[in-house]
């Protein structure tokens, strides 16, 4: 048997450092494997088992490059050139993710400046099957006009603060696909070991039926064809008008052509993405996870925060460490929803799994995004708050990187007394209505009048006189006003008890 390495590894690809960093792939079997790091001293050997596949660590380099690393088996090599060790990321789930850097604000121009040696990333190919995925070829690029224009927006913008702020080679791993659920990124084995994830199983399932994949591969051709009739209505329209709103849009071109086809091989299938592409990066040594997804999970906003719980345990399990960070990023506000709480639930099942699991960490949004725009175009502030998370809670600089975050709400005679923690030297309110509602014993929740001062805000309501409940941006879409004084925005959070001061 030939000499391989997984696809994951090639020239160009960025090492994590100050870790051992597996490396796997196939030889002869029984055969001895051993790979090289020039120049320096990093070894390492194994030997391949019985089917011929093999894996080994290399021992933890410090950041540096570039590298050249040789495989080497009965006589066959395999060379990889321009190696540097530096921080990797892995940048995982749908569409907003997804959202190139040449679909972002300002992306074209962005795009034209974008070169730097120092970021490097690896798109997984977008297959369905185990099988597919082992024809569907890919690499490590470094960052350029030439290269970047599908590169992740969030991601590239994350990544070019950290190169910025550690002076370190920064690599991407790129796993998402868009109209992702959160089922697609577990295994089918997982997903049957909890309520939620069988809910899941039995709806997918039942679409599919006894649908041949012959039957599967006509309708997403016929699919296929709405969605290019669909982007061509698009874009007459955008050409004659280039700042017409997606509201307009929708109303002249029809709505996207959803749900697609459901089959065996469909892409949202359960955990079929999980093998087809997951695993193809695991266990690539990462510093960490990058995870944006959610709005497809808007149908079952109440199972949520279950699926994602068992999605972020069985990431760091699959990577064999329980330590590692993972940074959730919090839907922004949108205006059309599956009903009325189904984003603000989807938002509290994210900030309670990056409360509850350690090593976790939330990503506000809550003064972002487009009430008609599914896709918000302002990549970089999601970015620059991605990297600056991580620059405090997993690098601890000294950076304000934590979003404001409630800790305590009390009643002081008619009025409700919130303490929150993260304020970044104080919290600030914007004008207009600031997002803060409260209620009385009848539930009924109104806005209320907001002051901040320090790390308190206080709320009051002329038409509550003994308030026992309140929440913060608990909708849809609609304002949020309170800032840390670093200006990251504060989470929103749904309907909270007032105790007695």
């Amino acid at each position: 048997m030939k000499l391989t390495a997984a696809a994951v590894f090639s020239s160009d690809m960025v090492l994590q450092r100050e870790r051992p960093v597996p490396l796997w792939g196939r030889a002869s079997a029984g055969a001895p494997v051993t790979a090289r790091l020039a120049p320096g001293d990093g070894f390492a050997r194994t030997v391949a088992d019985a089917q011929g596949r093999w894996r080994m660590l290399l021992p933890a380099q410090p950041a540096g490059g570039p590298f050249t690393l040789t495989l080497e088996s009965e006589g066959e090599t395999m060379t990889f050139s321009r190696v540097y060790f530096g921080e990797v990321w892995l940048a995982g789930g749908q569409s907003n993710m997804e959202l190139p850097l040449t679909g972002s604000r300002d992306g074209e121009a962005v795009l034209a400046a974008c070169r730097d040696q120092r970021l490097h990333f690896y798109e997984t190919p977008k297959v369905t099957t185990p099988e597919a995925a082992e024809k569907a070829p890919s690499h490590w690029q470094i960052v350029g006009p030439e290269t970047a224009a599908n590169l992740s927006a969030v991601a590239y913008y994350a990544a070019r603060e950290l190169a910025q702020q550690l002076d370190l080679h920064i690599g991407i791993l790129e796993c998402f696909w868009g109209g992702t659920y959160a089922h697609c990124w577990m295994p089918r084995s997982l997903l049957a070991t909890f309520p939620e994830g069988q809910r899941r199983l039995a709806w997918y399932d039942a679409q599919v039926g006894d649908k041949t994949d012959a039957e599967f591969e006509a309708e997403c051709t016929a699919y296929q064809a709405e969605v290019d009739s669909w982007n061509a209505r698009i874009a007459a329209r955008r050409a004659i008008e280039p700042e017409v709103s997606w509201t307009v849009l929708n109303r002249d071109c029809g709505l996207y052509p959803w749900p697609p086809p459901a089959g065996r091989t469909g892409y949202q299938r359960p955990g079929n993405l999980y093998e087809s592409m997951l695993r193809r990066v695991c266990p690539y040594a990462v510093r960490g996870f990058w995870y944006y997804q959610g709005e497809q999970d808007e149908e079952w906003p109440q199972d949520y925060e279950a699926e994602l719980t068992q999605l972020v345990r069985r990431w760091r399990a699959d990577w064999q460490d329980p330590t590692l960070p993972l940074l959730l990023v919090q839907l922004p506000m949108y205006g059309t929803g599956a009903g009325p709480e189904s984003w603000p639930t989807l938002r509290a099942a994210q900030a309670a799994v990056a409360d509850r699991e350690p090593h976790t960490g939330l990503v506000v949004l809550a003064d972002l995004g487009e009430e008609d725009n599914i896709h918000p175009v302002d990549k970089a502030l999601v970015g620059q708050r991605l990297a600056l998370l991580a620059l405090e809670t997993v690098y601890g600089l000294p950076v304000q990187g934590q979003s404001p975050r409630l800790e305590s709400a009390s009643r002081q005679d008619g009025t409700a007394v919130l303490l929150f923690i993260h304020c970044g030297g104080g919290l600030t309110l914007g004008q207009g209505p600031s997002g803060f509602e409260l209620a009385g014993a009848d539930g009924v929740f109104l806005p209320a009048d907001a002051s901040a001062d320090g790390d308190t805000v206080t709320l009051c309501c002329e038409e509550i006189s003994c308030p026992v409940q309140v929440r913060y941006a608990w909708y849809n879409f609609g304002p949020a006003k309170l800032y840390g004084g670093t200006g990251l925005p504060a989470a929103p959070f749904g309907p909270t008890s007032l105790t007695l001061a």
